[in-house]
């Protein structure tokens, strides 16, 4: 199993590395429209569609959607209505939580919910990650991806360590909130070296940090949440000794928008 998870591992580093280092700009957003595609394809899942041919149609009506303004996306994405609606996915995520904390499911119809959320959600992603590489360039790409990625690492070590009170029990039993301050702290710290060296303002860099990487937990918990709903362990088994791309992915659903956001009103 761990030899599988570190090849699958490899594979995704290299792949990504080549899109973002050595195929020209002008694929990613390809890329970025194929990892939409499969996620698509996992959300009708864990929504239920059953139907081949349903779940073919949801991937492509949001394959469509999301390339459509592609050639324009940075007056998209700089509107004041794309802005609004960022703010009001993020709630929706932060309020779903709480209500599957508090009693274990969502009541309701939360199939068709879902899918409806699902197509904004994963569209928001694709547009945000070419947003970001295409106007702040790839390191700053990486660098609100290492956001998350600090948050985990660091929500793991510090919960192993210090771990006492639960984040959302019936969400993710492991999660503990001593975790989620030690994440959020070293994304904190980063923020802070990289805002010195880049010379940034640090006050707007570890804010837009401590926002992403605290609210970065949520989307992981969302996810979480969704397939506890769905009754499945993992989003798909596409990628071995990983599930699926939503596993991979599912905190940066939340935190690149909202980085580009609070970029745009703080640092643009």
């Amino acid at each position: 199993m761990l030899k599988q998870r570190v090849i699958t591992a490899i594979g995704l580093l290299l792949m990504a590395l080549a899109f973002l280092f050595v195929f020209p700009p002008s694929w990613l957003p390809y890329w970025v429209l194929s990892i939409l595609a499969l996620m698509a394809w996992e959300w009708a899942g864990l929504a239920k569609v059953t139907s081949i041919s349903h779940r073919l149609l949801y991937v492509f009506v949001a394959v469509v959607i999301a390339a459509i303004p592609l050639d324009n996306l940075t007056t998209l994405l700089q509107s004041q209505w794309w802005q609004w609606i960022t703010l009001l996915l993020t709630v929706l995520v932060l309020v779903s939580v709480r209500r599957f904390a508090l009693q274990g499911y969502w009541s309701g119809p939360w199939s068709g919910m879902s899918l409806i959320f699902g197509m904004f959600w994963l569209i928001n992603f694709a547009w945000s990650f070419v947003a970001i590489h295409q106007q702040l360039g790839v390191w700053w790409l990486l660098y609100a991806m290492s956001l998350v990625w600090l948050t985990d690492t660091g929500a793991y070590f510090s919960g192993k360590a210090f771990g006492r009170r639960k984040l959302a029990i019936k969400v993710s039993p492991g999660k503990t909130w001593e975790g989620v301050y030690g994440g959020v702290a070293l994304a904190v710290v980063m923020a802070v070296s990289i805002a010195l060296w880049t010379e940034r303002s640090v006050g707007a860099m570890v804010l837009i940090a401590f926002i992403v990487s605290f609210l970065s937990v949520y989307g992981d918990l969302f996810e979480s949440a969704l397939k506890r709903q769905a009754g499945c362990k993992d989003s798909s088994a596409m990628l071995p000794g990983h599930g699926g791309w939503l596993d991979r992915f599912d905190a940066l659903l939340l935190a690149l928008p909202l980085f580009w956001l609070l970029w745009q009103g703080l640092l643009r």
